[in-house]
């Protein structure tokens, strides 16, 4: 039985199981970042899609982001 089909499906999943991960890293950033600018906690977390208190355990867990 070819199983490529199969294995294509699931390279594709992988990919874009990493590729979200990586979209949920950056928003989780960009969202400690406004925080700690002096955005508004419920319009950051709105947007981020992050309740509020996991957005402020993330600004305090996160350490210095160095400017990129």
């Amino acid at each position: 039985m070819d199983l490529s089909p199969l294995e294509l499906a699931v390279h594709r999943l992988r990919d874009a199981e990493a590729a979200a991960d990586a979209s949920r890293a950056d928003v989780e950033l960009e969202a400690v970042l406004a925080v700690r600018a002096g955005a508004d906690i419920d319009a950051v977390s709105g947007l981020a899609g992050i309740a509020p208190h996991d957005l402020l355990r993330l600004e305090k867990l996160t350490g210095d982001i160095p400017p990129s």
